[in-house]
């Protein structure tokens, strides 16, 4: 391999040259050479809001001027205590306390340690291992890896992972057990009880659940009565439910979080990437009350942090995001533009590479299969999704590939998840440029 990157920036994919980006409006990115693209991925789901809003920028910007930082074990601010308010005032009821952390990886691994915690707390030191799903993402420090199913992830640091049991996501379109949804009543839910009872519900600490899969699983809905049965499972077991809305809250499905759509309240909502707009690494750590109340009944503080733990100018991005979210009313916006976006997309699915097209509000992905029929999916070494996503750039659109997601190895999703301030005639323009890509990367491998 020819190293093609002469620069001092150790790049995600040193084999690539990479061009520059510049300047950002709305739902467009542009390149140092003038070159515009449609962002149909929010970056990695992160610029829900567009790039650059000017009253989001306006308010960190005079954050900084004010006080940049202050060690939160030393101090509050009231950009922390105002935005603990606003994301009880819109998560479900009894989800009362933040813990406001740097990224998604970090919110989950603050996750993980607060379950462990808890369970110390109430007098269960063996409750150390949790539940997650096989193909899923929570993060790349070791212990959101740990809990991440996705095995092109897992694989080079299996090493140092914790030995977590995983179980199989409701993955309608390749059915473990050949069943039809919604007939099937979310019978796979079945398989968390059985993990439970394999290895012990006495050494059970969590469960961590996607509502919506992001990346390798591409835009995977959870069924609400899987969710529903997943929570009666936790309390019957003394096992905390974490429901990961890192991709999927915020409002990108339409409600603030995807669990509305099920009624479930969980014991931990982990957020990041659009909690910041993209102005600040972020994530945040929703808690129970109830889960509180033991730290306050026992006089113990969580132990944990991060020197940046509950940063002001996070906890000011996060405000304005979410006054910008409101102020706008883009909820009802994603409600109106997430039936385009599935509709045209849902037209793909008649295309010879597309198995399958899901998803929810903005957020869809389409499964790229060999063979229809068979549901057979590509060898990994051929990059269909890598393909597709490429060529959808040189059309000046930006989606996200997926892989790994039928078996572990093989299977290719591509993912769209615009800004909440796309308009149709740039959902139309983002469809129009997949439905390119995939014919020519089918022309391509003779389909």
């Amino acid at each position: 391999m020819t190293l093609r990157n002469d620069t001092g920036v150790f790049h995600r994919n040193i084999a690539r040259a990479y061009q520059t980006a510049v300047a950002g409006d709305g739902a467009v990115v542009v390149d140092a050479n003038g070159r515009r693209y449609l962002d149909g991925a929010g970056g990695v789901f992160v610029a829900i809001l567009g790039h650059s809003p000017a009253e989001v920028a306006e308010a960190v910007a005079d954050q900084a001027g004010k006080l940049n930082f202050a060690y939160t074990g030393d101090f509050t601010t009231e950009p922390a205590e105002r935005l603990a308010r606003k994301l009880e005032a819109i998560a479900p009821s009894g989800l009362s306390k933040l813990w406001l952390t740097t990224s998604g990886s970090t919110a989950n691994e603050a996750a993980l340690k607060l379950a462990r915690q808890y369970h110390l707390l109430r007098g269960n030191p063996e409750k150390t291992k949790v539940v997650s799903r096989w193909h899923s993402y929570h993060g790349s420090t070791l212990g959101a890896l740990s809990m991440t199913g996705s095995m092109p992830r897992r694989r080079p640091y299996e090493p140092y992972l914790a030995n977590f049991p995983h179980v199989s996501p409701p993955y309608c379109y390749r059915c473990p057990l050949a069943l039809t949804y919604p007939a099937c009543g979310a019978a796979c839910v079945e398989e968390i009880e059985h993990a439970i009872r394999l290895h012990g519900s006495r050494y059970i600490s969590a469960l961590i659940i996607e509502p919506v899969a992001g990346g390798p699983l591409g835009a995977l809905n959870t069924p609400p009565e899987y969710l529903r049965r997943a929570r009666e499972i936790c309390d019957r077991h003394d096992i905390l439910l974490i429901l990961d809305e890192v991709v999927s809250g915020l409002g990108r499905t339409g409600t603030w979080f995807a669990c509305e759509e099920s009624g479930v309240v969980p014991d931990i909502i982990t957020l990041a990437k659009g909690l910041g707009g993209g102005f600040v690494p972020i994530g945040a750590v929703m808690v129970h009350q109830r889960i509180y109340d033991a730290f306050e009944a026992s006089g113990t503080s969580f132990v944990h942090g991060e020197s940046f733990t509950g940063h002001v100018l996070l906890a000011t991005a996060g405000c304005a995001v979410i006054d910008y979210i409101e102020d706008r009313r883009l909820l009802q916006q994603v409600r109106v533009l997430g039936p385009r976006l599935g509709a045209r997309l849902g037209a793909l699915a008649a295309h010879p590479l597309v198995g399958e097209v899901r998803g929810r509000g903005l957020l869809y992905g389409l499964e790229l299969v060999a063979d229809k029929r068979s549901r057979k999916p590509f060898d990994r070494a051929a990059q269909i999704s890598e393909q597709v996503v490429e060529a959808a750039a040189r059309h000046d659109v930006l989606l996200l590939a997926g892989n790994g997601g039928a078996d572990g190895i093989n299977g290719d999703t591509v993912v769209a998840a615009p800004p909440y301030v796309i308009t149709e005639p740039q959902i139309d323009q983002l469809a129009d440029a997949l439905a390119t890509a995939l014919q020519e990367v089918a022309a391509r491998v003779g389909m």
